[in-house]
């Protein structure tokens, strides 16, 4: 059963870049940092068009999911920018941060930059207050959004480590041209539970995003049971103005343990939701990857 997502992985040419980001500017500690065992089963699992040959696994320690696993997989060819969400595929991680206006302009100090200031709104069929702002974090294609922590309100590990000011990555978002198969796919597939289910839309939103006036899209955010970071997230994408090719490879894999990765193997096999690797057997144990028809990329192991 799908309880969060354990580890991100993001591929990109060099890691560099966006190890300075995440470490340096966001307080993840690197745990891991080596060559990648059975390069070749790797890039099948995460759907690779090229072997990966780097691994830095990024922690922040008393989190429960949420890790960064960058990939460095030499000759990848540089990503689209993400833009607003009119495709299918990965679109943005979200983060909480303890003192957003000093983060981001730290971020920026650093030639980091934003889609536009920070907006506020309520969530939507709710009174609680969300103030947001969305770097673009252009070495893999996404968006990031900065939320508010706010104590008592928001489950991270800004909690447990007040000496923390970024949390572990609190949310992964893929936009979807299926939102309602992407819904069933979360519950019957994978056992998670829909928490959330609604539109965002308005002016802020239209700032946070740079959408056009009037635009927006529903939304789906799914947990496990012990309702454990990091979510899954589907948004139904925007309808292009003009047709984008879609992503060539995988701009976010998520990583998830499962209480019975032969039961989820034997749903997947029908190719139904996707294209399925089956499991295949690595260095580290049993896995299987999926290019999912959602617009979401996985990497499933036993818990």
């Amino acid at each position: 059963m799908f309880d969060g997502i354990d580890i991100v992985v993001l591929p990109v040419a060099d890691t560099g870049p966006l190890r300075e980001l995440y470490v340096d500017l966001m307080g993840f500690e690197v745990v891991e940092d080596g060559p990648v065992r059975d390069a070749d089963v790797r890039a099948r699992l995460w759907d690779l068009p090229l072997p990966p040959a780097e691994s830095v696994l990024l922690g922040k320690p008393g989190s429960r999911g949420g890790w960064i696993r960058l990939v460095g997989v030499p000759g990848l060819p540089a990503p689209d920018p993400a833009g607003v969400p009119d495709r299918p595929g990965a679109y943005a991680l979200d983060f909480y941060l303890r003192d957003p206006a000093a983060a981001e302009e730290a971020l920026e100090g650093r030639g980091w930059t934003f889609v536009a200031g920070p907006v506020d709104y309520l969530l939507p069929g709710t009174d609680h207050p969300v103030r947001e702002r969305m770097l673009d974090q252009t070495r893999s294609g996404l968006r990031h959004a900065f939320v508010q922590y706010r104590e008592g309100r928001t489950r991270c590990v800004l909690g447990e480590r007040p000496e923390e000011d970024v949390s572990e990555v609190n949310a992964v978002v893929f936009a979807t041209g299926d939102l309602p198969g992407a819904r069933a796919f979360v519950t019957d597939v994978l056992g998670g539970r829909v928490y959330f289910s609604g539109r965002f839309d308005g002016p802020a939103v239209e700032r946070l995003l740079g959408l056009p006036a009037g635009a927006g899209f529903d939304a789906a955010i799914a947990r496990g049971p012990a309702s454990r970071n990091a979510r899954l997230e589907f948004i139904e994408h925007i309808a292009p103005a003009a047709p984008r090719p879609p992503h060539s490879y995988p701009r976010v894999v998520a990583g998830c343990a499962v209480d019975d990765l032969d039961a989820l193997a034997a749903r997947l096999a029908g190719g139904g939701h996707g294209r399925s690797t089956g499991i295949v057997e690595t260095a580290d144990g049993p896995r299987l990857g999926l290019r999912s028809t959602y617009g979401a990329g996985f990497e499933f192991w036993r818990r």
